[in-house]
């Protein structure tokens, strides 16, 4: 159960997906708004990929078939190429939007740091494939946040690879620098067919054998260095919170989008909601007394 003492934070998936495009500008000056406001949001969720030439992207998927129709995959893609690339999420706002409100250019991930000041917990998902590089990947992405401008936001690197994991505290080690990093599980062990050798089979089941998975996973958590775990709402259980106390690891929950429920995992001592619909949440979910 919730500590009296304890507190939570509420962010936004993708910044605001249920309410402007998915990780683009934005959307991103959109849950900024919102923070200003007299409930204020906590912080932001989003995804960011490595290009061919080593810049990043704020993009979730691994091809660009779903916001720009083309098979592509990410990773091919120089930055130059992309930048040409227009967004787009009609299938799912059509009926909400005029034509042509939805459509943005991809987001670097260099020009992001506007618009993620004055939030207390930003969570920054690295998303690999089967051809990343790990070592690779990392020495970019901690070139690019030792730039001044990403030292002061709360920022937890998180991912479901852990060999992403693995190079982030490897490397972190000889940095003047350090970022707190978070191992993301989902129970892909339904999917085993689209789960990478690097990603935890996660799907704890309600007995002896569940509650040693999590001790198993929560313990490789703490060893690649990681003061959080992100889990798929629904493996939620009171014994899992417990158990990650025990261990020292504050768990997130994802993706949340109905009030009750989060209101029900903030009861048992989550420390962190994600939710598609940010303005929804504010506007129900702080009038909630834990």
């Amino acid at each position: 159960m919730r500590h009296p003492n304890q507190t939570y934070y509420l962010l936004g998936h993708r910044a605001a997906r249920a309410e402007r495009l998915e990780n683009c500008q934005d959307g991103f000056a959109y849950v900024q708004q919102l923070q200003k406001h007299g409930k204020q949001l906590d912080g932001v969720e989003f995804d960011i990929q490595m290009t061919a030439d080593g810049r990043f992207v704020v993009v979730h998927d691994e091809t660009l078939n779903r916001l720009a129709r083309q098979q592509s995959w990410i990773a091919d893609k120089t930055w130059a190429e992309l930048d040409a690339i227009v967004q787009s999420d009609y299938g799912r706002f059509s009926q909400c939007f005029e034509l042509g409100f939805l459509k943005h250019h991809v987001l670097l991930l260099d020009d992001l740091p506007p618009y993620l000041q004055h939030f207390r917990h930003i969570e920054l998902e690295i998303k690999t494939h089967t051809k990343t590089q790990p070592a690779l990947l990392v020495k970019n992405l901690l070139r690019l946040l030792s730039q001044e401008i990403w030292q002061d936001l709360p920022i937890t690197l998180t991912s479901f690879d852990t060999d992403i994991l693995y190079q982030i505290q490897s490397q972190q080690q000889f940095l003047h620098f350090h970022f707190p990093t978070g191992l993301l599980l989902e129970p892909k062990i339904l999917e085993p067919e689209t789960m990478m050798a690097s990603q935890i089979a996660f799907l704890p089941t309600p007995d002896a054998a569940g509650k040693n998975l999590i001790l198993q996973t929560f313990n490789r958590a703490c060893a690649l260095g990681c003061s959080q775990v992100g889990i798929y709402y629904p493996l939620i259980t009171p014994t899992l919170l417990e158990i990650a106390k025990i261990y020292g690891l504050t768990v997130t929950a994802w993706t949340v989008n109905e009030v009750d429920v989060a209101k029900r995992l903030i009861e048992i001592g989550v420390d962190c909601v994600i939710t598609d619909y940010p303005t929804q949440f504010l506007t129900q979910l702080y009038d909630f007394n834990v």
